[in-house]
C-alpha cells in the first residue's frame, strides 16, 4: 500500500504540470536510410496516424539494455515473458506476430512463426526506435495489421566518435560495449561490438516458494533466489559502411547476434537455447534523380539458426511431456524493395513501391527414448526426417498526399495489393496463392501553427505463418485465410510553447477471421475481436534542466469465438497503464532519471473461469556523473536500480525480476 500511495502521489503531481519529455536531436548519428518512407523533399511528411519515437537520449537516460526494455515505456505497448523466456510484445492489443518488426527497414524474425525475441537484441547500436500504429504507410508492405516497429541504428557523424562501456551487476552480470564511427569526405562508417553475460535475474525477496501458482510443485517449480534458467550470454557485432555524394547515398550494413540462453521454467519444461544465432546483410541506396523524382532500393539476406534442447537434470526438474531432446531451426529470408517518390509540391506527393520476401524454414529434431512420440510408438529414437517449408510474399503499394488551404489541410489515400505464395511444404498438401487488397485514407488539419488534428481509416491484414499453416504439433491448417482488421483512429498534437506539449489518440480495431485454435487444438479462422483505446501524452521541458513526462493508455479488448456467442475480455491486456518519467541535470554534470510504471489489472482464463492478475508498480532510477578530463575525452560513471521497491509480481506467466543493480563506466573520445 505504501508503494502504491507513493505512485499515486507522484502521478497527481505529474498531471498537475502536464508533462511529456521533449527529445534532443542526435540526427548526425541516425541512419536515415533505415527509414522505409521518404518524406517530402521540403520537409517531414504529415502525420495521419500515431507515431512514437524513442530517441538515443531516452535509451541512455532510462538505462535500458535491450530493445524490448526500451519499448516497455511506450504508450500502447505491453510486454510479458513468454513460454520460452522470450519478451512477448503486444501493441494496442495485437500480439507480436501481427506487428512488423524491422531493423533499418529489414524484416527481423524467424521464418516459421514470424517472430523475433526483442529481448535478444541489445540496444548498443540503436539510434532510435520508431513505432507506427494504426493505418501505417502501404510502403511497409504486408503483415502490418498491428503496426510497425522499426529499429534504426547509428551511423558515423561529422566528428569521429569512440566509446567504451563496461558495467557489472548481480549474479555475475557483465556488459562490455565498444562503439566507433566517423566520416571522411564521402565515406561514412560505424562499428558496434558487445559482450553480455549473466547467471540470471533475482526474484523479489517477497516471493513465496509455497505459492500455488508459481512456487514449488507447480508448472514453474520456482524456489526463489535466482530464477531457474534465466541465464544468458549475448555477443553482437554491427557494422555499417556508406558512401554519400551530392544527391546519392549507398550503404552496406551487417548485423550479427550469437546468443545462448536458458528458458525460465514454464509448463514443466526445462529448456535451453544452446545457440541462438541471427545475422543479416543489407544493401540500401537512394538517388534524387530530379527535383521531382527520387528512388530508393533495398536488398537483404537474413539467416536465423537456433537449437532448443531439453536439459532436465533430476527427478524434481524434469520436463513433464518431452516433445524432443533437441529441436533445431535453420531459416533464411531474402528479399528486396524498390520505392519511387514523386514530389509535385502542394499538388501531390506520390509514393509507389514493390517489395518481395522469400522465407525458407528447415527443422530437424532428435528424439531419445523418453521423448513423448517415442513412448507412444509414433517415432523411433534418433534424428527425425528433415522438414522444409518455403513461401514468397509480394506487396505492391501506392499512396498520394495532397496539400490544400495553404498547406493546412492534408489528404492521404493509398492501397496495397499483397500476395502470399506457398512454394514448398514437406508432408503437407499444396496451397494456392492468397491475395488481399488493403485500402486506407487519412486527413490532417493544422488548426493553428501549434495544434493539429488527424484521422485515418484503413484495412490491414496478416497472412498465416508457416507454423499456423503446417505445424503438425501446433495444429497447422493449410486452409487458413488471412486475419484482417479495419483500423480507425482520430488524434491531436498540441505544442503550446517551447516548454509544453501534449497529444491524444483514440483508436478502434474491428478484427475478423481471427486465427485461433479450436477444441481439437487446430488453427482455424473463427470469431472476432474488438479493440478500442485511448493514448495520452503530456510533457514539459523547463529552463531549469528538469524534464517531466507522463503517458497513459486505456485499452479495452473483447473476443467473440463465434457469431452469437458471448463476448469475453481478452487475456493478458491491462486496461490501464501509466508511465511517469522525470529527468534532472545538475550544474556539476550529474544526470538523474526516474521512471514509475503502473500496469493495471489483467485477466486470464482457467478453463471457463476468469482469473484476475493483480496490478503492480515498478520504479527505476539512474544516476550518471559526467566528468570531462579534456575537450576530446569525457567519462561517465553510472549506477542503475531497476524495480527499486523489489515488487513481487507476474503477468500470468513467470515470476518477474525483483530488484536489480548495475554500475559501470563509459569513456567517450
Amino acid at each position: 500500500m505504501e508503494k502504491r500511495a507513493l505512485f499515486y502521489l507522484i502521478l497527481l503531481l505529474v498531471m498537475s504540470v502536464n508533462p511529456l519529455i521533449a527529445k534532443k536531436s542526435h540526427s548526425s548519428q541516425v541512419f536515415d536510410l533505415g527509414e522505409v518512407v521518404v518524406t517530402e523533399q521540403a520537409g517531414e511528411t504529415v502525420q495521419t496516424a500515431t507515431i512514437n519515437e524513442i530517441s538515443i537520449d531516452d535509451i541512455k537516460m532510462q538505462g535500458v539494455q535491450t530493445v524490448a526494455q526500451a519499448l516497455e515505456l511506450t504508450p500502447g505497448v505491453n510486454i510479458r515473458i513468454g513460454n520460452k523466456g522470450q519478451s512477448d510484445i503486444k501493441l494496442r492489443g495485437f500480439d507480436q506476430n501481427n506487428v512488423k518488426i524491422l531493423i533499418d527497414g529489414v524484416p527481423s524474425r524467424s521464418s516459421y512463426f514470424s517472430y523475433i525475441d526483442l529481448g535478444q537484441i541489445p540496444i548498443d547500436s540503436v539510434a532510435k526506435i520508431k513505432i507506427i500504429k494504426g493505418a501505417s504507410s502501404v510502403l511497409y508492405g504486408s503483415n502490418t495489421m498491428g503496426g510497425v516497429i522499426n529499429i534504426i541504428t547509428k551511423k558515423g557523424g561529422k566528428k569521429p566518435h569512440t566509446s567504451l562501456t563496461t558495467s557489472f551487476g548481480q549474479n555475475d552480470t557483465q556488459n562490455y560495449i565498444f562503439n566507433h564511427g566517423a566520416s571522411s569526405s564521402k565515406i561514412n562508417y560505424w562499428v558496434t561490438a558487445s559482450h553480455r553475460k549473466s547467471d540470471g535475474y533475482e526474484l523479489s525477496s517477497d516471493f513465496n516458494p509455497d505459492n500455488p501458482k508459481t512456487g514449488l510443485g507447480t508448472d514453474y517449480n520456482e524456489d526463489g533466489g535466482i530464477r531457474d534458467l534465466s541465464y544468458y550470454t549475448k555477443n553482437t557485432l554491427s557494422a555499417k559502411l556508406g558512401y554519400e555524394y551530392d544527391k546519392s547515398e549507398l550503404y552496406l550494413s551487417f548485423d550479427y547476434h550469437d546468443n545462448k540462453k536458458g528458458c525460465p521454467t514454464e509448463r514443466s519444461r526445462y529448456w535451453e537455447y544452446n545457440n541462438w544465432n541471427q545475422w543479416h546483410v543489407n544493401l540500401v541506396g537512394k538517388q534524387d534523380i530530379t527535383q521531382v523524382l527520387s528512388m530508393k532500393a533495398r536488398a537483404y539476406y537474413i539467416k536465423h539458426d537456433d537449437t532448443l534442447e531439453d536439459i532436465s537434470w533430476d527427478a524434481d526438474h524434469t520436463t513433464g511431456r518431452k516433445w524432443f531432446e533437441k529441436s533445431s531451426w535453420d531459416d533464411y529470408t531474402s528479399g528486396g524493395e524498390v520505392h519511387a517518390f514523386l514530389d509535385f509540391g502542394k499538388l501531390s506527393f506520390i509514393k509507389m513501391g514493390i517489395s518481395y520476401v522469400k522465407d525458407n524454414h528447415i527443422s530437424f529434431d532428435y528424439y531419445d527414448a523418453d521423448t513423448f512420440p517415442v513412448t507412444k510408438g509414433w517415432a523411433s529414437v534418433g534424428m527425425q526426417p528433415e522438414k522444409e517449408y518455403e513461401m514468397d510474399t509480394w506487396s505492391y503499394g501506392i499512396e498520394d498526399e495532397i496539400l490544400l488551404l495553404d498547406n493546412r489541410l492534408t489528404l492521404k489515400a493509398g492501397v496495397s495489393y499483397d500476395v502470399l505464395d506457398p512454394i514448398k511444404a514437406t508432408e503437407n498438401e499444396d496451397r494456392n496463392k492468397t491475395s488481399v487488397w488493403n485500402p486506407q485514407a487519412g486527413i490532417a488539419f493544422n488548426v493553428t501553427k501549434d495544434l493539429s488534428i488527424y484521422t485515418s481509416i484503413g484495412k490491414k491484414t496478416r497472412f498465416p505463418t508457416m507454423g499456423e499453416l503446417y505445424s503438425t504439433l501446433a495444429g497447422g491448417n493449410s486452409s487458413l485465410k488471412p486475419q484482417k482488421t479495419i483500423a480507425y483512429e482520430v488524434g491531436l498534437n498540441n505544442q503550446f510553447n517551447n516548454f509544453f506539449n501534449c497529444s491524444l489518440a483514440l483508436f478502434f480495431n474491428d478484427v475478423a477471421d481471427r486465427i485461433m485454435r479450436n477444441s481439437s487444438n487446430e488453427y482455424i479462422n473463427k470469431g472476432k475481436t474488438e479493440i478500442k483505446g485511448l493514448e495520452a501524452q503530456m510533457g514539459i521541458t523547463t529552463p531549469w534542466d528538469l524534464d517531466l513526462g507522463f503517458t497513459y493508455t486505456w485499452l479495452a479488448s473483447k473476443d467473440q469465438s463465434d457469431a452469437g456467442e458471448t463476448w469475453l475480455d481478452s487475456e493478458y491486456l491491462p486496461e490501464h497503464k501509466a508511465v511517469f518519467d522525470a529527468r534532472y541535470v545538475f550544474d556539476f554534470g550529474l544526470s538523474t532519471s526516474f521512471q514509475s510504471i503502473y500496469t493495471g489489472e489483467q485477466i486470464e482464463y482457467d478453463g471457463s473461469d476468469k482469473v484476475t492478475i493483480n496490478d503492480f508498480i515498478i520504479c527505476n532510477v539512474r544516476l550518471n556523473q559526467n566528468i570531462s578530463f579534456t575537450k576530446k575525452m569525457t567519462t561517465d560513471f553510472f549506477v542503475e536500480v531497476k524495480n527499486i521497491f523489489d515488487e513481487n509480481y507476474d503477468e500470468g506467466s513467470d515470476p518477474a525480476p525483483g530488484r536489480s543493480f548495475l554500475a559501470g563506466i563509459t569513456i567517450t573520445f
